[in-house]
């Protein structure tokens, strides 16, 4: 009480010497501890238009509405916290005048209308707050409100601008799938902010006459971007650095926008511009890009009086296009003539005359980090079978409840060369034979099973399984296994173990993958043996145990003892990842349906498909799964596709002939997410589009929907314009596939110079020659050819893709570092 006394006592003097909160009239409530209400929307309902509402620091979970002209203060931004636990709105706002200051708002749901706050109503203002987790941060409908001072993260859209005349000043939006997002918005105003680690920084569509000026927009996506105009008309973008993205403007199908004044570098393409007509770019600093300015099928655009220097590939490159690009600096009295060259395709750009000297352009600060190189990869983790579980201890009986018996299944076997081949299994355990009938194929699921009566005072049974070619003259064995299981602990070591490189009841060899396991009979079924009942674990050998969490730590005794954790010890699963594959223990337990093992590293894909115009699915070809697979396993990366066989995948999504950035994102929530933002297949699955074209004029993009990369597009119907036999279109769509999942591991032309390079693409470009040795899919001049990444091997003007990818980059995403 005496905390709550200082606390009034200052805030009553403040409405005395000109320090109000809000700048409203009216009583001042207190929310929380001591005060006068324990709810926000207690005090909301009780007070009246023009009174302030005081919230003392903790965390409130409510769903709040605010219908009355009220100012609502936390003490402490940090330390009063509305928590809306992860469902509908955290703070909906329907009447006039509301000013909200220094919360955190956070956990709002997953739906397309939901948002941390949500602004209905007109001439509000959202100053100085903290909002994470929502499918919108902030929604607004309203008009003339001011957003300012505000930090947004990690949320589906930073902000979500549906109106007009608003402002939005000096906030920090990173690490959202959309920093703004402004769907039929006009005349606002984005100053003086900054936007890094977006999926991309600003988005307008169907947008008019509005303005950002002074922005930082930096490091987002390493396959989307900075700035992007769809069908918007009129805007100005002024004073800005723009820096460190893909394309860091991107104007599509806009007409009459403005580029004033602003630094734009070190991305793929300064400005590209796409469809549009009287767009004008003046007074800019255009650096260090692959392209400066690209235009494709424009009229009448200018870029004038700005210096483009150090451009890679082109100054300015027009393809079908008429626009002026006088009086320009091209970095040399000489013009474009040697560097920063003006090409013209189809076409007409004047780039004369041009200037001798740069323009006086205001230049800006490079954000801070920028430049550094990212820290090498972790190495494979090696696991050997600890000597403090082998054991040679002798007993009469093993498991004195039953007779005792091992059970060997085998489970898949799989050619990697793709040949189909009639195969069978000879199984040996102890001193017993026991053969297969044969089956055929190239991945085949033969239920292969073996049961054997073992001698119950025996702890170490050996067991081989052996795969052969079944031939003409004489079978060839294909692979051959030795292993001893172990009765006193119920697991198997030798050629196979756990921890060890290619997974734990996964062999490869001689061009084959097999999968299998062993288990025993024991009384109970829980897989635990009557050893470890009895003299470790304490537990009664005749009751069933699976399913228990003795040291309640979120996962069951069995799977721990299984991969050789100590079920009686509580450790922290939900942050192990000992095989740095981006899955946490808690993940690969609950994997465990699918083989994922904890020890070897695994990929989860979920993909889901249109079908096109006349009913025809674009799917996965079965063909283009099964090379995936095979490039995968040979670095020992299981790949799982879940194309429906996995009971997520295969949804049909509604036919569209070209999905836009917002509609990709759209998809993401409803077909992945299912507009729950804590879906348990986010940081599990990456998600992939199949539809007919998408956002960009090409095969694929990944692309950023919440707060990591983890989703990727691939255009099917762009493939089969491209690709008429069906072989062609199984190997490219596997080899695009797995392009775009290259930039989902972290690969990005910014790692390596030939990844996403367009001089790569045809012999008349230099890239073609310079990068021929980097052998990957990654490689513009393979992709739609090969299906696999390179490893580095060829020396020169090559990469190694395979050390360098991280499969955790999906679940911790940062760009240009």
């Amino acid at each position: 009480m005496k905390k709550f006394a200082i606390i009034a006592a200052f805030i009553l003097l403040s409405t005395f010497v000109g320090m109000n909160i809000g700048e409203v009239s009216g009583k001042t409530i207190y929310v929380g501890e001591g005060g006068d209400y324990a709810t926000i929307q207690d005090a909301i309902d009780n007070a009246s238009d023009g009174d302030r509402i005081y919230v003392l620091p903790g965390i409130y979970h409510e769903h709040i509405t605010v219908h009355k002209s009220l100012s609502i203060s936390g003490e402490d931004t940090n330390s009063t916290i509305v928590d809306a636990d992860y469902s509908g709105n955290a703070i909906l706002i329907t009447s006039n005048s509301v000013k909200i200051s220094n919360l955190t708002v956070r956990e709002g749901g997953g739906g397309a209308a939901n948002a941390l706050i949500k602004v209905a109503s007109n001439k509000n203002e959202i100053k100085n707050c903290i909002l994470k987790s929502c499918r919108n941060g902030i929604f607004v409908t309203g008009n003339s409100n001011v957003i300012e001072g505000c930090r947004i993260y990690e949320n589906g859209n930073g902000l979500e601008i549906k109106s007009s005349g608003n402002e939005i000043k000096n906030c920090v939006i990173h690490k959202n799938g959309m920093g703004v997002e402004a769907i039929g918005a006009h005349n606002n105003t984005i100053s003086e902010c900054t936007f890094h680690t977006n999926g991309i920084g600003i988005y307008m569509e169907n947008s008019s006459a509005n303005k950002i000026r002074e922005c930082s927009v930096y490091k987002n996506s390493g396959n989307e971007g900075g700035i992007f105009l769809l069908n918007s008309d009129e805007n100005i973008i002024s004073n800005s650095s723009i820096a460190y993205n893909v394309w860091s403007v991107r104007l599509v199908a806009s007409n009459k926008n403005g580029i004033r004044d602003c630094e734009i570098s070190e991305s793929r393409f300064g400005v590209r511009i796409e469809n549009s007509i009287g767009n004008e770019i003046t007074k800019c600093n255009i650096t260090h890009n692959r392209y400066g300015v690209y235009m494709e099928k424009c009229l009448v655009n200018k870029v004038i009086f700005n210096n483009i220097a150090g451009n890679h590939m082109y100054g300015l490159y027009a393809k079908e296009s008429i626009g002026n690009a006088r009086f320009n600096w091209w970095g040399s009295v000489a013009g474009p003539m040697l560097e920063n060259r003006v090409e013209s395709v189809l076409g007409k750009v004047s780039y004369r005359p041009w200037l001798l000297r740069p323009v006086d352009v205001r230049l800006h600060e490079k954000p801070a980090g920028v430049g550094e190189r990212a820290s090498p990869a972790p190495s494979n983790l090696s696991v050997s079978m600890p000597a403090s579980r082998i054991t040679s201890i002798n007993l009469d009986d093993w498991d004195p409840l039953v007779d005792l018996k091992l059970k060997v299944d085998v489970l898949r076997v799989r050619n990697i060369g793709l040949e189909s081949k009639n195969l069978f299994s000879v199984i040996h355990i102890y001193k017993n034979k026991n053969e297969s009938e044969a089956a055929n194929g190239f991945d085949i699921s033969p239920d292969w099973k073996a049961v054997q009566d073992i001698p119950d005072d025996k702890e170490n049974i050996p067991v081989v399984i052996q795969i052969f070619e079944k031939g003409l003259i004489k079978d060839k064995e294909v692979i051959e296994i030795k292993v001893v299981y172990n009765m006193e602990r119920g697991e198997w070591y030798g050629d196979d173990y756990v921890g060890d490189d290619d997974g734990c009841g996964h062999v490869v060899e001689n061009g084959y993958e097999v999968w299998f396991d062993i288990s025993f009979n024991d009384y109970d079924g829980d897989g635990l043996t009557y050893w470890e009942e009895t003299n470790v674990y304490h537990t009664d050998p005749r009751v069933d145990d699976r399913g228990s969490d003795v040291d309640g730590d979120g996962i069951p005794i069995e799977w721990e003892d299984k991969w050789g954790y100590n079920p009686l010890i509580w450790e922290n699963f939900s942050s192990m990842d000992p095989d740095k594959d981006g899955l946490t223990n808690i993940q690969e337990w609950q994997q465990s349906e699918w083989l994922s093992d904890p020890f070897r590293k695994d990929i989860f894909m979920e993909v889901d498909n249109m079908v096109d115009s006349r009913g025809n699915l674009y799917g996965m070809p079965e063909k283009s799964k099964q090379l995936l697979y095979s490039s995968f396993t040979k670095h020992n990366i299981m790949m799982h596709i879940d194309d429906g066989s996995m009971g997520g995948g295969g949804e049909e999504i509604p036919y569209k002939e070209k999905i836009t950035y917002h509609e990709t994102n759209e998809i993401y929530w409803k077909y992945f997410l299912h507009d729950n933002i804590t879906n348990e297949r986010k940081g599990v699955f990456h998600y992939v589009i199949f539809c007919s074209y998408g956002a960009i004029t090409r095969g694929g993009y990944s692309f950023q929907a919440l707060d990591n990369l983890d989703g990727f597009v691939l255009a099917i119907q762009y493939i089969k314009d491209w690709r008429i036999r069906e072989s062609q279109r199984e190997l490219s769509t596997a080899s695009l596939f797995m392009h775009e999942l290259g930039h989902n591991l972290g690969l990005f032309e910014y790692t390596f110079g030939g990844i996403d390079n367009e001089s790569c693409n045809t012999p008349w470009h230099a890239g073609w020659w310079k990068y021929a040795n980097y052998k990957s899919c990654l490689n513009y001049r393979y992709a739609f050819s090969l299906v696999d990444y390179s490893d580095g091997s060829r020396v020169t003007n090559d990469y190694d893709d395979w050390g360098n990818i991280d499969l955790t980059f999906f679940t911790n995403s940062t760009y240009y570092v």
